[in-house]
């Protein structure tokens, strides 16, 4: 497992570094082809095993909660994850993050995810607050949104441009699919929560949407150069 970590970081400071986005998307590509394969020979040996699966819990500071949880669940959706969160009773504020898969998955996300957070932060002063009508916590929200989902369309893509694999194989990814899904239900209590009414700044979203599709899917600074979020 850490040769595949540190293979996958060697490829991402090379997107990272390159000035041309063909060339950083093609480092990326392969970053992500690498998480695949190392998925699949990882599901052979386990299947269905639920010993396989676990989870851990992640406390989530600072502001806009719910717009960085997307982002960890578009890194863990594409890498065979589930996230869960909790919010205080009577807040919008998500106040931890529980992250539930086989270990080796849950450190690829940690390492996908912590990196687009830091990228969509840094991407964050570009907005220009002169070109919204709302608020400016409204416009970040709405551009963290837009990145989220770029973010997880482009991961969905990557995957489905990888290699074709055997029959066998695609099972076994079926399979430790469905071993997250038996320890969710047996572990966790999952009711449908409120769905907010959040206001909403297309400008914004658009432009976390672009800010999404030139960013880079992992990090070789993980634990370093972190920057605080602008209240909201």
């Amino acid at each position: 497992m850490t040769t595949i970590i540190n293979r996958v970081k060697a490829l991402i400071a090379k997107a990272e570094s390159s000035p041309y986005p063909p060339e950083a998307d093609a480092f990326m590509a392969k970053a992500q082809e690498l998480i695949n394969d190392h998925a699949i020979d990882q599901a052979r040996l386990t299947g269905a095993d639920p010993t396989s699966v676990g989870h851990e819990t992640l406390q989530m500071k600072g502001t806009y909660t719910k717009e960085r949880c997307l982002i960890w669940s578009a890194a863990a959706n594409a890498n065979r994850c589930q996230i869960l969160t909790l919010s205080t009773y009577g807040s919008s504020k998500i106040s931890n993050l529980t992250l539930i898969g086989r270990e080796q998955d849950r450190q690829l996300v940690r390492l996908l995810a912590t990196s687009l957070e830091l990228q969509a932060v840094r991407r964050l002063d570009d907005l220009d607050p002169n070109a919204t009508t709302g608020s400016p916590v409204v416009q970040r929200r709405s551009f963290l949104r837009g990145f989220a989902l770029e973010v997880a369309d482009r991961l969905r893509r990557s995957g489905h441009t990888h290699a074709v694999v055997s029959q066998a194989a695609e099972q076994a990814l079926v399979l430790a699919r469905d071993a997250v899904d038996r320890y969710v239900g047996e572990n966790f209590d999952v009711s449908s929560g409120r769905r907010g009414s959040a206001q909403h700044d297309g400008m914004a979203f658009s432009h976390g949407r672009r800010a999404g599709a030139r960013a880079d899917v992992g990090s070789t600074r993980i634990g370093s150069d972190r920057r605080s979020l602008p209240p909201g």
